[in-house]
């Protein structure tokens, strides 16, 4: 690949850029993908990493675009030295054409040319593919000089197919879930729903007593997603829906709805709320919302049985029927060097034992962590 300043070129005639998005352009091109989501908007970017931690590459098939990235760049990148991080990217199926095998073997090729050869830095990427989808796509990663890292954890969620309509979805709820949810109904339970950052707060503070409730260590911080609203495009909000009882806020959850895949963000009960059944009727209105924004899927974002046997029942039995147990593909890793590869492997293998360490509790409950919702039901 023949590098010109902004622009390179590869020998089929696509062309690549790099880093030449404002907040508007990116916006505007992430909304033509159907498998854009909240991890790729610059906002969510900047929010966690800084203006100067994001950058991104376009591949182009003359003004057709074929494929996007959004990465997050840690360490000392201008220097040669850090990680260029991808999660839930690359994207590369448009609005307006089939995104295919092809394209995503461009893309991933643009990705690992860039930041691991040119620049020097180890890639990861965690793309938004099931392993059940797992054959082709880790081919091609692997021939495009990726190495499945088995020292990382794949990420396990359960994906929810909301094509059906709401009766039928209803009807495809667990009995034990739609009864808990007829009782929330029959309970003269307010919900409240919005974009608004007073939204934001009050989920917070149900979101804290919870934290208090289940004795949890720590807990994801609501306030990175409450920066990124503020410079979110209006079809990139995250939306937040509380319950109330007596003006009471009681049960709370937030959402994205961006691409095909709508993606649960933060859920929290009050000890009030516990009674109420209202983390019933404020997921119930997610559904509705989802299917209002022409989403297909709803992926409920993370669960383990073993260590949190009780959210891992709340959502298995409101996906029901139309629910699956999915992994994700990956993490994949390309490096610039044997060194950095061993380096890298090294420090994964210390995270991990350290990370295993911190989840073990005398109660049995597992600590909250970033980018894994918190509900643990009723």
């Amino acid at each position: 690949m023949i590098r010109l300043e902004e622009e390179a070129i590869f020998s089929d005639g696509l062309t690549v850029k790099v880093d030449s998005q404002n907040t508007e352009s990116w916006s505007t091109l992430t909304k033509g993908f159907t498998d854009a989501n909240l991890l790729q908007t610059l906002a969510y970017g900047v929010s966690r990493a800084g203006r100067a931690g994001v950058s991104h590459l376009v591949v182009r098939n003359g003004d057709r675009v074929v494929g996007a990235v959004q990465v997050r760049l840690s360490g000392l990148p201008s220097l040669g030295q850090g990680l260029a991080y991808v999660r839930w990217g690359p994207m590369w199926k448009p609005r307006d054409a089939i995104g295919g095998l092809l394209e995503f073997r461009h893309i991933v090729r643009a990705i690992r040319e860039e930041y691991a050869l040119r620049r020097g830095l180890i890639v990861r990427l965690l793309p938004a593919i099931w392993q059940e989808d797992n054959e082709p796509y880790s081919e091609i990663l692997k021939d495009e000089g990726y190495e499945l890292n088995t020292n990382v954890a794949p990420y396990r969620t359960i994906l929810m197919d909301i094509r059906s309509n709401l009766e039928e979805l209803e009807r495809g709820l667990h009995p034990k879930w739609r009864k808990h949810l007829n009782r929330a109904r029959r309970n003269n339970l307010e919900v409240l729903e919005g974009e608004d950052d007073t939204l934001f707060v009050g989920l917070d503070s149900v979101y804290q007593e919870m934290i208090a409730r289940k004795k949890f260590s720590g807990g994801a911080d609501i306030s990175s997603y409450r920066a990124a609203q503020e410079d979110l495009a209006p079809h990139e909000k995250m939306r937040v829906i509380l319950c109330k009882e007596k003006e009471e806020i009681v049960a709370g959850a937030m959402f994205s709805a961006i691409g095909d895949t709508g993606v649960d963000l933060f859920r929290a009960t009050s000890n009030r709320g516990v009674t109420t059944y209202g983390s019933y009727l404020v997921q119930w209105r997610v559904l509705v919302r989802l299917k209002e924004k022409g989403c297909m899927w709803y992926n409920l974002n993370g669960v383990n049985p073993s260590r949190n046997p009780g959210g891992y029942q709340f959502k298995s039995q409101l996906a029901g029927k139309f629910g699956r147990d999915v992994y994700f593909l990956g993490p994949f890793d390309a490096y610039p060097g044997r060194t950095k590869k061993t380096l890298m492997r090294c420090a994964d293998t210390i995270r991990a034992m350290i990370k295993q360490r911190g989840l073990r509790r005398p109660n049995g409950e597992v600590p909250p962590q970033k980018g894994v919702t918190q509900e643990t039901g009723n």
